[in-house]
This record gives structure tokens, C-alpha cells and sequence, in this order.
């Protein structure tokens, strides 16, 4: 089910993915003009931005960046179809947890779904870049490990969204399957705030 809000985020060549969200953050059978993603993507974007992947098309016509965390909200230009959008989290990931991460990683057409399971969090983590900051992050095992282009996807435990996809793991340039993810529940109202601000703005 949650296949159906998982999106592409694409500029140029680039891309990552996201997932759809209600601007209330519940759950249910709804259309939106919200997506979750990753804030890094954004970053060093300067052209439109285009939504693909889930069965509809859209450009993003505004986007905040939340501090101090790998997460942004957007909004596209029109609605989503209806869709089953999944509750934001309102309790960080369970250590141990099983969980899947969605995600257009080496692909560009096809949804990857990857099984994984929650090893920890920590208060915070830094890209090798130096760049990436996540404040408030879990590590997840994946298998099949998650990649590039993964990143902004959702990660999901039972029906609830706890975090999207951040950073890999890859010394040397060696995937090891570990992943930093940036949890939503601790940054739920500024999320909300994101939202507020992007319905007045547009």
C-alpha cells in the first residue's frame, strides 16, 4: 500500500525520493500537495524541481529546510491523486525494530523496497561532507542495503512514517548496509510549522 506515496524528486540528472504526507500529518485516504524528503537534496538545487513515481506528475513550487536536521517539506503545484497517506510518528523508532525504507535508489522507474531493522539512535550525526547534519537520528541495518538516490524516502515501522532516508554507510566506497536516518517524531512541530508556512506563502 504505502508504494503509492512514495515519490521521485528529480532536477537535471539529479534525483532522490520522498513521500507523500497529509499537512496535518494524520493518516488516510486523502489527496495532498505535501511531500517529506531530505533536506541535503536541496541544497544545491537552483532549477524546478519535478515529482514523479506514483502514478501522477507535479513540480514543486516552494520548500523549507528544517534546521539542524536532514528533513524538508515541499509543496507541488497541484494535488496528488487520493491517496493512503501514513501517520507522521509521534514516538522515535524502537530500538530493534523491523522496519522498510522505500526509495527510487538505482532505479528511476520502479519503487525498491528494502526490509531492514532499527540497531539504534543517537542524538546526532554528521555526513562525511561535513554538510549533512541529522539531529536526532537511528542507524538501520537494510538488506537490500539502501543506496544513493534512496535518500528522502520514507522509513516505515508498522503503518507510521519514522523517519526518512539520510546517509549510507559506505568506507571506502564499500556499502556496509548501515544507514542514518533522520527521525520525524522529535521534529513534528516543526514540521508543522514548514507546512503553515508554505500554505501562506503559496
Amino acid at each position: 500500500m504505502s508504494h503509492a506515496i512514495t515519490v521521485r524528486l528529480s532536477s537535471g540528472r539529479a534525483y532522490c525520493s520522498g513521500v507523500l504526507i497529509a499537512p496535518d500529518l494524520s493518516a488516510g485516504e486523502a489527496p495532498t500537495e505535501y511531500i517529506l524528503s531530505c533536506a541535503h537534496f536541496l541544497r544545491e538545487r537552483s532549477g524546478p524541481i519535478r515529482v514523479g513515481g506514483a502514478f501522477f506528475h507535479a513540480h514543486v513550487r516552494g520548500a523549507v529546510r528544517l534546521p539542524r536536521t536532514d528533513i524538508a517539506v515541499l509543496r507541488m503545484d497541484r494535488p496528488s491523486p487520493p491517496r493512503p497517506l501514513l501517520r507522521l510518528a509521534t514516538h522515535p523508532a524502537p530500538w530493534f525494530a523491523p522496519a522498510r525504507t522505500e526509495g527510487f535508489g538505482q532505479s528511476w522507474h520502479q519503487r525498491q523496497l528494502r526490509p531492514g531493522r532499527v540497531l539504534g539512535r543517537t542524538p546526532v550525526a554528521l555526513g562525511r561532507n561535513l554538510r549533512t547534519l541529522v539531529t536526532s537520528a537511528a542507524i538501520l541495518h537494510n538488506h537490500p542495503r539502501a543506496v544513493k538516490g534512496d535518500s528522502g524516502g520514507p522509513v516505515i515501522v508498522g503503518e507510521q512514517i519514522v523517519a526518512v532516508q539520510s546517509m549510507i554507510t559506505d568506507p571506502f566506497g564499500v556499502n556496509t548496509g548501515l544507514a542514518t536516518v533522520a527521525q520525524v517524531a522529535p521534529h513534528r512541530r516543526a514540521i508543522l510549522a514548514a507546512v503553515e508556512a508554505l500554505e501562506q506563502a503559496y
